[in-house]
């Protein structure tokens, strides 16, 4: 069953409405969980890397697309963040967007491909 647009999701968690938004967004290969791990929301059974939500702010670490200006890449970020649906809460929360690494969208593709049989 899905929401209706612009209403609360009673399946995910501000988090995943965060991460989903964010690597929909141009220029963005992934999130980053940080040089140690350490940037991440933990939900109960589940965490959501790379998205740090606290009362003050909102915290994004991305992998940039290589080729695509970081520059661009970040407001399409904020555009994203700033278009999530007011029920999230953080329309007044100031974001703070993290390019972690910069990667080819298409060998990030591949590497996240399930190995085939072994022959």
């Amino acid at each position: 069953m899905s929401s209706a647009p612009g209403a609360p999701d009673p399946e995910r968690d501000v988090a995943e409405v965060v991460r989903d938004a964010v690597v929909a967004a141009p220029g963005v290969v992934s999130l980053h969980a940080g040089p140690f791990g350490e940037v991440g929301t933990y939900l109960p059974g589940r965490r959501v890397a790379g998205v740090r939500i606290s009362e003050d702010e909102v915290e994004v670490h991305v992998v940039a697309a290589l080729g695509q200006p970081v520059a661009v890449t970040s407001a399409a970020v904020m555009t994203a963040l700033a278009d999530l649906p007011a029920w999230t809460g953080l329309a007044d929360r100031p974001a703070h967007v993290v390019v972690e690494d910069v990667a080819d969208p298409a060998e990030a593709a591949q590497a996240a491909l399930p190995a085939g049989p072994s022959s």
